[in-house]
């Protein structure tokens, strides 16, 4: 059995139950708590990225590429700490070079952005080596009116509630493991 790098959850499940819990948009007081919650590992290739500004200072930022479908995310390495994960469910599809690819092309919309946020323009310096890594979420599953199954995927190091691209991410991993076990 290989180990593999994976990052520890800053949320326990507790607290992902409470987060995953749907109010209800009329009558707030009315709650569909998830029927169960999961903690999963998905697959990133992590790159430290290096970009200056015009004032000659230096910044380092993390960026992730999901090894799955190849998106783009940048992470908060401060908050991440390190673990050993014994099996994954979910293993990359794509190649190392291809998620180089799609970050190249990406950290320069970043930078774009992150000039326009803070007004200063910034630099691309260098992109360091990529690493394979796996990023927890935790997953709510929820039935609906009409009784199928849909799911809410939250970060499980930031508590941040994922949305459309997170969600068709999670789509393609499970279609992958979970419907052939069916």
């Amino acid at each position: 059995m290989k180990i593999m790098k994976s990052f520890k959850p800053c949320i326990t499940e507790q607290e992902a139950k409470q987060a995953l819990t749907l109010r209800g948009r009329i009558f707030r007081s009315r709650k569909i708590i998830p029927y169960r919650v999961e903690l999963v590992y998905l697959p990133y290739y992590f790159f430290q990225i290096r970009v200056q500004n015009k004032k000659s200072q230096e910044r380092e930022f993390l960026a992730a590429i999901d090894a799955i479908l190849g998106s783009f995310s940048m992470v908060e390495k401060e908050v991440m700490i390190e673990q050993e994960l014994n099996e994954a469910e979910f293993h990359p599809r794509i190649k190392m070079e291809d998620a180089q690819a799609v970050l190249e092309k990406e950290v320069r919309w970043f930078l774009v952005s992150r000039s326009l946020q803070t007004r200063e323009k910034y630099r691309l310096l260098g992109v360091g080596s990529g690493e394979l890594a796996w990023y927890p979420y935790w997953v709510g599953y929820y039935k609906n009116k009409a009784g199928a199954w849909e799911f809410l995927s939250m970060d499980a190091v930031s508590g941040t509630i994922q949305g459309g691209p997170a969600r068709r991410l999670f789509i393609h991993a499970f279609a992958e493991t979970r419907v052939k076990a069916l």
